[in-house]
């Protein structure tokens, strides 16, 4: 691997804390009963529009009720409203991620950033993480038209980085992660920790699961 691309909610960075405390304040703002760390950990993964959607489908019950209908849209600002001020105020770095990235970068690897996240709170959060100057290629859940599962995020990162698929991984924690992985043709690796939902990890066809960040040094995969 010369190219290592990482996801950030659930692969770098445990945010869940911060996003559902954003989510559930404007649940409730809308008179709508909130989510929970837990079931919110479940929801994320997607970008903010799906965390919505998926938050409103449960506590209204109705899986009918999409980002096409007002109350998801009027929700979602809402909800990047509450977040914005707090979106690093109780995240942490998974251990090791900051070591790993440094270690990475000496040993002559280039460090992507593929994250359904909106720009501005990356470029928020990577600071807050000492963070601001790691990536030799950051792209954004609102950069492009698609996010992942869709492959268009980690080939614009390729593009940046000058690398074809087989020289790059993505490494991720969820169904986005792996679909654009896979169809993007660069290793998938999944990291155990992390929001994966209804994914189990060891049984999806990932390339290769870890434990620990630390565990992608020295191998290649």
């Amino acid at each position: 691997m010369q190219a290592y691309l990482f996801d950030f909610d659930g692969t770098l960075v445990d945010s869940a804390p911060d996003l559902t405390r954003a989510l559930d304040l404007a649940l409730n703002r809308a008179g709508l009963p909130g989510v929970g760390l837990d079931l919110g950990k479940q929801m994320v993964g997607h970008g903010a529009g799906k965390l919505v959607e998926r938050a409103v489908q449960h506590v209204t019950n109705d899986q009918t009720v999409t980002m096409e209908s007002p109350l998801c849209r009027l929700l979602l600002s809402v909800f990047l409203e509450e977040y914005e001020p707090i979106c690093a105020e109780t995240s942490v770095l998974y251990p090791g991620a900051m070591n790993l990235i440094e270690i990475l970068k000496s040993q002559g690897k280039q460090v992507g950033l593929v994250t359904n996240k909106p720009r501005r709170f990356v470029e928020l959060m990577l600071p807050a993480f000492d963070l601001h100057d790691a990536f030799d290629s950051i792209v954004a859940g609102d950069d492009l038209p698609t996010k992942k599962p869709e492959p268009d995020m980690v080939h614009k990162a390729l593009s940046d980085l000058d690398r074809a698929p087989h020289e790059a991984c993505l490494v991720g924690d969820s169904k986005a992660d792996l679909g654009a992985a896979k169809a993007a043709g660069v290793a998938s690796i999944l990291v155990s920790f992390g929001y994966a939902g209804d994914l189990n990890v060891h049984d999806c066809g990932a390339d290769r699961v870890i434990h620990d960040l630390m565990e992608l040094l020295g191998n290649d995969a």
